[in-house]
């Protein structure tokens, strides 16, 4: 039966535009964050907090201002051995995974709502925009689209888990006799491993769906960026998930254990997962596949991207339109999302009025103290990503690129911060790594096209397929281009909009990793299907056997 979109609770936002409304912190706020900050910024195992062994924890630097301001717990490997036999003991014993549906959705609903509680909201937001150094705006939507998700996987879980029969053709021996369905169980215990970008938004696409499908979950966000997941542990207990449903722990890379290895790597080698689920880089994605092999361990991949936006000559006419959504596909998250359609590929005919009203707008860009009224950019999320971007932007100077980028003014006492201004490149060749290589800042680069034919092949000449987009007045040429385009997601006089119901993964047989997040797909990475044949009369047989002597 086909799925009808419901009508959610908050309707279905886009994932860039959904913070709008310019959330308050108040002293109020930032005092409750600090205290949930203080009573969650541990493991969370068995619905409940526990320091890690020996007490061993991890310094938090906050982009904002480059200054340390809590630490997190550094999970050992008997640490990460209590977490997922926790989760092992939840799923095996039937606690969650033996609960309907339906039950397992009501406790989705109620973590949707108190995500959504306008006391919880702004405190996330404030430790969110803290933690990784995004606007409160961003961190607003972020945290809104995880309630969003929560009630999504909610709403559909019931119908899409329930058996499906199988039609079998008719006559005896067949469908006169017997009858088939299929089962779709959960999968079993989940480890997920989530990046720094969209903290506790990528965590919440896997967790809700596995936790919907019956799953249990060990998450490990990245060190760079925890708090919020760890947060995330409280509320899903008091929602009603019991002991072992949803176990967190945090630690390095890149910081060795006394064992040796990390606490990733101890959970991805771990025995006792059924699946890994992860989302990051490439050369991570490959450590995940070679910790998985050996199982034969199912593993989903949501890795890097190097996107592109093909803008053609008849878009003059809707210019601004245009270059807004040029920077919304760049300039979000600081540049730092793995579908950003980074590399610009306009038609000559209009390439000077776009990059002249691109570059009027991209210098605008108030970069700065993501907690301030006004900042549309806050700082990228480490020392360490900063000098990566730095030096890939001297790098496409020295390989003849022209950069254009205005100078930052950052107040002196955030001066220790990670920032850096948006920058927009022309004259890019076509083999320079900042037209190749996945940057991940906000550097756009920009080359021009002839025909639809070459528009086409410079955008497909890439090893990655997460995202691509075009934008052309022309609807049938946006449709004829879109099914050209090697990619997961193409989107059409637009760019990075997602809802909680539209699939996203990477084109299979390249570079950005297989397997879904959000929609139906979503969910059905977390489940094992099981196909149930019946004779439908006790007694009957084929009598094959029967007048054997």
């Amino acid at each position: 039966m086909a799925l009808q979109l419901m009508s959610f609770r908050a309707p279905a936002l886009a994932r860039f535009a959904r913070g709008r409304r310019g959330i308050a912190v108040s002293a109020d706020i930032l005092a409750s964050a600090e205290a949930t900050i203080a009573r969650t910024n541990r493991l969370f195992v068995n619905n409940s907090y526990v320091d890690a062994e020996g007490g061993a924890n991890l310094p938090v630097i906050s982009p904002v201002d480059g200054k340390p301001f809590t630490t997190i717990a550094h999970a050992s490997a008997a640490d990460v051995d209590r977490a997922v036999s926790s989760a092992r003991a939840c799923f095996d014993g039937g606690s969650w995974s033996g609960q309907s549906a339906e039950n397992r959705a009501a406790v989705l609903r109620r973590i949707a709502s108190e995500l959504r509680s306008p006391g919880k909201l702004a405190e996330l937001c404030a430790i969110e925009s803290r933690d990784c150094g995004k606007t409160l705006a961003e961190s607003e939507g972020d945290i809104g689209f995880c309630a969003d998700v929560f009630d999504y996987y909610a709403e559909i879980a019931p119908q899409h888990l329930a058996p499906t029969p199988l039609p079998l053709p008719e006559g005896e021996g067949a469908g006169n006799d017997f009858s088939a369905q299929v089962i779709q169980e959960p999968l079993g215990v989940v480890g997920c491993v989530t990046p720094w970008n969209y903290p506790l938004m990528q965590a919440v696409m896997k967790v809700a769906p596995a936790l919907a499908a019956g799953c249990a979950v060990v998450l490990k966000p990245s060190p760079l960026a925890s708090l919020t997941c760890c947060a995330l542990g409280e509320v899903v207990a008091a929602a009603g998930a019991p002991p072992g449903a949803l176990n967190i722990i945090t630690g390095g890379p890149p910081e060795s254990l006394a064992c040796g290895g990390s606490t990733g790597q101890t959970l991805i080698d771990h025995a006792l997962l059924d699946k890994i689920s992860f989302t990051g880089s490439g050369a991570a994605g490959q450590k995940m596949l070679q910790a998985s092999a050996g199982q034969l361990r199912p593993t989903s991949l949501e890795l890097g991207g190097k996107s592109a936006f093909v803008v053609f000559e008849d878009a003059e006419e809707y210019l601004d339109a245009v270059v807004d959504w040029v920077m919304v596909g760049i300039f979000s998250c600081t540049g730092q999302v793995c579908s950003a359609t980074s590399r610009l590929i306009v038609h000559k005919d209009l390439e000077q009025k776009l990059m002249d009203r691109l570059i009027e707008k991209t210098v605008k860009i108030q970069v700065g103290d993501p907690f301030a009224d006004g900042t549309q950019m806050g700082p990228v999320v480490s020392e360490g990503q900063l000098q990566r971007v730095i030096q890939a932007l001297d790098k496409a100077k020295a390989q003849g690129c022209t950069v254009t980028m205005a100078p930052l003014q950052i107040p002196e006492h955030l001066s220790g911060g990670y920032y850096v201004a948006p920058a927009v490149l022309s004259n890019v060749p076509v083999d320079s790594a900042a037209w190749t290589d996945e940057i991940f800042g906000p550097v756009l680069a920009v080359r021009t096209f002839s025909s639809e034919e070459e528009a086409v092949q410079l955008a497909n000449n890439t090893p990655y397929g997460l995202g691509n987009a075009v934008y052309s007045k022309d609807a049938a040429r946006c449709v004829r281009v879109s099914a050209q385009l090697k990619s997961g997601v193409v989107w059409e006089n637009c760019s990075n909009v997602l809802f909680q119901n539209t699939p996203f993964g990477g084109r299979v047989g390249k570079a950005s990793g297989f397997g879904f997040e959000y929609g139906v797909p979503g969910l059905l990475e977390y489940v094992s299907p099981k196909t149930v044949v019946r004779a439908t009369t006790p007694g009957y047989s084929w009598g094959v056997y029967s007048a054997a002597a």
